[in-house]
């Protein structure tokens, strides 16, 4: 098993907070609001006519909740027992439940017994709001509990990801890749469980924009670094590797930031998954191809530039072969696709004549109409079925 120091996991939960953040601790808690709510209710209904006395209604719904807070006992239990994570917090917080669930036993016994007494059913009240508050606690570091499962998970593809990166041969750049391949696998369905729990609709977004650039890039991490070790002299793949890297680093931080609820320093991952990522993306991309014609270099520039197209196209891809994107979108796509390719081609070829104009002070007419190769070497998609760049 690999060992991981957990001081070097960025946890932003307070053990303390009582703010809930998943549907599933919602539909846990839910039944026994009801429960309580129900009983609090019970007597509240104005003067009656009828003798007074015991309320039958009022054992009845005592009793449910009493049986709904020993599940919750039951459960909490064993989550303290079998988690490394918050055992002291989760133990407290058990005993506060079985504390308070005491008090509400008692209290609504009492309630039970003389429904009409304002003094009792105040003391029920507020046995039952201590109840849910330490129920909502519980079950808020049991979600606090889960979450640090899936960061330790993260933080061991993190690590890979490093090694991969760092690897020295392509024999050990295969070995790393190879173990990181099924970690990755594993953090994909922690983290699209987390996702579909999430309540807030932008963290759902924030998680599924991160793990798609997770799943996109680490194959071309392996692609670039395998480049680097083929060429280790050309400084554009280097910087091709440097920059795939640093996109990962950001999806492995908005993956973690989502998980918890909490805001990501990333724009990129703060958009939408699909157009608000492209966005961004193309953003990027238009800030990358301004380069100063005197000093292009087209080792340098071009494989980085393809690169980026590329990925911003695999992005794209995933976004317009989706079933809601109807058939004349996809066609105008692969029409926009097609024309960013032959733009910054056509860019690359003003880049290169210009330098070579520069160099040997030709006049423009001089240049050769091919002096600067052939078409890019990215295999970008085309057909009327597939969706290499635009908005569905």
């Amino acid at each position: 098993m690999t060992n991981i120091n957990t001081a070097n996991i960025n946890f932003k939960w307070d053990p303390k907070s009582l703010e809930i953040r998943t549907l599933a601790v919602e539909r846990l808690l839910e039944p026994l609001v009801t429960q309580v709510t129900t009983l609090v209710n019970s007597s509240n209904k104005g003067p009656s006519n009828k003798k007074k006395g015991r309320s039958k209604k009022a054992h009845v719904l005592a009793a449910s909740v009493e049986t709904a807070t020993q599940n919750f006992l039951e459960k909490g239990e064993k989550i303290a027992k079998e988690s490394q994570f918050l055992k002291d917090e989760l133990t407290a917080a058990v005993e506060d439940v079985r504390k308070q669930g005491e008090s509400m036993r008692q209290a609504s016994g009492e309630f039970a017994e003389d429904p009409c007494s304002s003094v009792k059913r105040g003391n029920m009240v507020r046995a039952a709001r201590a109840l849910l508050s330490a129920v909502t606690h519980l079950l808020v570091l049991a979600d606090m509990s889960d979450v640090y499962k899936l960061l330790l998970q993260l933080k061991l593809v993190e690590d890979s990801l490093v090694k991969v990166r760092n690897a020295g041969t392509e024999q050990d750049l295969g070995i790393q890749y190879k173990a990181l391949k099924p970690e990755v696998d594993k953090l994909n369905i922690m983290a699209a469980k987390r996702q579909q729990e999430l309540k807030d609709v932008h963290h759902k977004d924030q998680m599924a924009a991160a793990r798609g650039v997770l799943q996109r890039n680490i194959p071309m991490l392996y692609t670039a670094s395998r480049a680097c070790l083929q060429h280790p002299d050309v400084a554009a793949y280097k910087a091709n590797r440097d920059l795939i890297y640093k996109q990962l680093q950001h999806a492995v931080s908005g993956i973690s930031n989502a998980a918890q609820a909490a805001p990501t320093e990333d724009p990129a991952l703060n958009h939408p998954a699909g157009g608000g990522e492209l966005a961004y993306a193309l953003d990027g991309f238009d800030k990358q191809i301004i380069v100063d014609p005197l000093a292009f270099s087209e080792e340098r520039f071009r494989p980085s530039l393809e690169e980026r197209l590329e990925s911003i196209i695999s992005g794209a891809a995933l976004m317009a072969d989706s079933s809601c994107t109807r058939d004349d979108r996809r066609e105008r796509i692969v029409a926009e696709c097609n024309s960013v390719r032959q733009a910054l081609q056509d860019l690359l070829s003003e880049y290169m004549g210009n330098a070579i104009r520069d160099h040997f002070h030709l006049p423009e007419e001089n240049i050769p109409a091919n002096c600067c190769g052939g078409p890019l070497t990215s295999p970008f998609l085309s057909g009327p079925k597939r969706s290499p760049l635009g908005t569905p």
